[in-house]
């Protein structure tokens, strides 16, 4: 069981660093690329990447485009889509605010059927991965719903945690369909814009519209990171201290 405490902090503060560590290369190579050297040999390039979008963003049938969308975040219940993939696809054909409002709905629509999976089955195969992790277990089934609040807005934005599980899991808890809605928004929210904005500014790589949205979500993501790692540990030194006790 030590061993497996370990495995995760150390994981989770490597994850923590490495998302930190990539928040500044990032932005260095950004840096790099504003100089007027490196500008020069991207100009065809960039005019390229312009046309496409301009011609995808002029297409007809606006509200088809919408609706098939909505469609692409039902089957993401069930098929593995990345999420970066959508969202930024999204960004390229949609202005940001609609992006966001259209992936919005979109996440939603996704969280939603998993949940009342979890709830039909009782959680099934999500709950069975949960008890392979006891600290974790003890939080989730014994803790509050304030704790459940907290580790569910951190589990939308920790890079590497299934999202459908995590939604599967809350369902077959029976945990507030309302309340999971609003914090996995709230946590989803920073991908949400920062990738959408990527794809609205994909005709602009290595520049701080494209690149700005990042950098932010890293460092958001390695703070929070961290900080659940910090609040593990914190857990298990209060249940090693009431063992012994």
């Amino acid at each position: 069981m030590e061993k497996r405490n370990l495995n995760r902090k150390q994981a989770l503060n490597l994850t923590a660093i490495g998302l930190f560590a990539a928040a500044v290369i990032i932005s260095i190579i950004t840096m790099i690329m504003k100089t007027s050297v490196a500008e020069g040999g991207w100009g065809e390039f960039l005019n390229a990447l312009d046309r496409m979008q301009s011609y995808i963003q002029n297409l007809n049938g606006r509200w088809e485009i919408f609706f098939a969308i909505l469609i692409v975040y039902a089957l993401r219940s069930v098929l593995p889509i990345p999420y970066p993939f959508l969202i930024i696809m999204t960004g390229v054909m949609f202005r940001p605010v609609n992006s966001v409002i259209i992936n919005t709905i979109g996440f939603g629509i996704t969280t939603t059927i998993t949940y009342w999976f979890g709830r039909f089955n009782g959680g099934g195969f999500a709950l069975k991965q949960l008890n392979k992790y006891d600290n974790v277990r003890h939080i989730m089934l014994e803790g509050g719903n304030k704790t459940k609040l907290s580790i569910l807005v951190a589990s939308r934005i920790i890079p590497g945690i299934p999202l459908n599980l995590v939604s599967t899991m809350y369902g077959g808890m029976k945990f507030p369909f309302i309340r999971l809605m609003i914090a996995s928004l709230i946590g989803f929210a920073p991908k949400i814009v920062a990738y959408s904005f990527m794809g609205f500014n994909i005709t602009q790589p290595f520049t701080w519209h494209f690149m700005g949205p990042v950098v932010v979500l890293l460092c958001i993501t390695s703070a929070v990171t961290f900080s659940v790692n910090l609040a593990l540990d914190k857990t298990k030194k209060g249940e090693d201290k009431n063992d012994k006790g």
